[in-house]
């Protein structure tokens, strides 16, 4: 049977996610010289790219906010023993000690409309690894609805205490980009 539109694009989608993801947590490794101990998935859904990140870190704690798709994250993942789950917001995310070498955000920081949550969320994450891969569509993408409010890297970098760029990337999906970013946390 073959995949509708859709189903392809939707697919094609998340392979370009994994490939950009996978680059950039190896780029962290190189930056620590070791593999990963630890990385925070947060905003995981339905648990799409948690395989990606379990590949590379010895532990993954991937965190959504609705029960509904830790369900399936939990189901997709059953195999990955390396993966714990917990329900909770960006803005309430468990602040990991020791931090975490890796944050992971994919398409979640966008869903944090009000300025002073996404602050909150910023400072749990800069708090709880010392790197952060950043996927948000780009700010010059489409309009996403009214449960998202798109806002350029910049815009993200300062509201994260300590943040610099170490690499930059894009993905491109059915017409529309997105930013990719590798953010160093300064933890001092």
């Amino acid at each position: 049977m073959r995949a509708s539109q859709p189903e392809a694009l939707a697919a094609a989608v998340t392979v370009a996610t994994e490939r950009q993801l996978a680059a950039h947590l190896r780029a962290v490794e190189c930056r620590l010289r070791r593999p990963l101990r630890g990385a925070l998935e947060v905003g995981c859904g339905i648990g799409r790219l948690t395989p990606t990140i379990a590949a590379l870190a010895e532990r993954v704690l991937a965190v959504d906010m609705t029960e509904e798709m830790l369900v399936e994250a939990r189901i997709a993942c059953a195999g990955l023993a390396n993966v714990t789950f917990h329900q909770c917001t960006a803005q309430r995310l468990p602040v990991c000690r020791p931090p975490m070498d890796v944050a992971v955000c994919v398409w979640v920081l966008m869903h944090v409309l009000d300025d002073e949550g996404l602050a909150e969320a910023c400072r749990r994450i800069a708090a709880s690894a010392t790197h952060l891969v950043l996927v948000e569509y780009d700010h010059a993408a489409a309009p996403v609805g009214r449960y998202a409010r798109l806002r350029t890297l910049e815009e993200y970098l300062a509201m994260l205490p300590g943040a610099t760029i170490v690499e930059r990337g894009e993905v491109y999906h059915g017409g529309d980009r997105s930013f990719s970013a590798l953010v160093s946390l300064d933890q001092s």
